[in-house]
């Protein structure tokens, strides 16, 4: 479940001058976001953050702006679909289509699950042998 911490709302009607940015990180293991929202002419700042997977406005954005990445799920070079239902809190229906088409992730969001199925002891899964 994500976690949202919101500092301030504050709106003004978008102008010219208005600057919005908004990104991801990775921070022990989990997602986290960021918004950043000012407009000079008003004086108007707000600031979001929070862990998990960002709001749907930010992470189409993000996409916007930095291109989504294609990832298959299931099978042996796929996203575990256990770890895509976890993340991103999908139902059936969602994870059948992903099976068939893909799964279309954030960079940060396709690090994030790519580490994950490079090391599944981090991610909760077995250790392997040993």
């Amino acid at each position: 479940m994500a976690e949202q911490q919101m500092y301030a709302t504050l709106h003004c009607e978008p102008c010219a001058e208005c600057v919005q940015e908004q990104w991801q990180s990775i921070g022990d293991g989990r997602l986290r976001w960021e918004g950043y929202a000012y407009c000079p002419r008003y004086a108007v700042q707000a600031c979001e953050r929070g862990r998990g997977v960002p709001p749907p406005w930010i992470r189409e954005r993000i996409i916007a702006r930095e291109g989504a990445v294609h990832l298959p799920v299931g099978g042996a070079d796929g996203v575990p679909i256990a770890l895509l239902r976890r993340v991103y809190g999908l139902t059936l229906a969602e994870v059948v289509a992903a099976r068939t088409t893909g799964w279309q992730a954030t960079p940060v969001e396709a690090r994030l699950l790519m580490e994950s199925v490079r090391t599944p002891a981090r991610a909760g899964g077995p250790a392997g042998p040993g």
